[in-house]
């Protein structure tokens, strides 16, 4: 009995002591907010080609931006069509996220997909022919579709 009223009130002078404690809290920045990390929705880009046949009386590529988002859903995003073989290129690592250039005999297509932040991708369109003016490319591309995505993505292009 003596040994049960010993190691009881050892155990109990060691809680009262505070003993060894262990933390389940981490060191924040000190702001006291309690706000949690912040997720950033991210969204990529690609093109998706079909269609060209060079054997065909008219062959043509379809020609789609195909947009993946955070949760893994592809969309499709048909632009039209041209009359060349179709490739992907890199875009400018600033806005433009990602190319498609599209010609047979210096003649067809170029797109880019634009991000400036907000809450679309802008797809631009210009014709290309054999007799462009190199000073007057840039000022040659037309809107032609604007895909949403959420607002504050990271929009990077597929691989």
């Amino acid at each position: 009995m003596r040994w049960i009223v010993i190691f009881g009130l050892t155990a109990a002078s060691l809680a009262a002591c505070g003993g060894k404690k262990s933390s389940t809290t981490t060191p924040g920045d000190g702001d006291g907010t309690g706000a949690g990390p912040v997720i950033t929705a991210q969204t990529l880009l690609g093109w998706g080609i079909t269609g060209y046949d060079p054997e065909s009386s008219t062959p043509r590529t379809d020609v789609f931006l195909e947009v993946t988002d955070h949760h893994g859903q592809t969309q499709s995003h048909p632009l039209g069509d041209v009359a060349a073989p179709c490739a992907p290129g890199a875009g400018n690592a600033d806005d433009i996220i990602t190319t498609l250039f599209c010609a047979k005999d210096g003649t067809g297509a170029e797109y880019r997909a634009v991000y400036r932040g907000g809450d679309e991708i802008i797809v631009l369109r210009r014709w290309v022919s054999p007799g462009d003016d190199p000073g007057d490319i840039e000022l040659s591309f037309q809107e032609i579709s604007r895909v949403p995505v959420p607002a504050g993505s990271k929009v990077k292009p597929a691989s």
